[in-house]
């Protein structure tokens, strides 16, 4: 059985699983004044943004790509004892959350 190498290897080839992330609240938040440091061109409207993402999605699914949500990996991932534990192990630690907070919030999350 041969390993299965991730990533585009082609700009023509066809795609066959995509990973994406609908728009919403994270990008309800962006403004005028924070847009560039979180390296977008500027703020837009993410009712418009959603249902163009919905359209594009489908259409992906339609010529038959897998088409994988980021949000249900991460809720799935979470499920699974050993996923959440590597997650918060990674993410719930001083150097993100500060030394202060780590306990109680890591506490929180198990």
């Amino acid at each position: 059985m041969s390993e299965q190498t991730l990533g585009v290897h082609s700009e023509t080839g066809t795609l066959r699983q995509v990973i994406i992330c609908r728009p919403g609240l994270a990008h309800r938040r962006l403004t005028p004044s924070n847009c560039n440091a979180l390296l977008f061109d500027d703020v837009f409207w993410v009712k418009q943004a959603q249902k163009d993402h919905d359209v594009f999605a489908s259409v992906m699914r339609g010529r038959g790509v897998e088409v994988l949500d980021v949000n249900e990996l991460l809720a799935e991932t979470l499920a699974i004892p050993e996923g959440r534990a590597w997650i918060l192990d990674h993410r719930i630690n001083w150097n993100h959350i500060g030394v202060g907070m780590v306990s109680d919030l890591r506490a929180w999350m198990d």
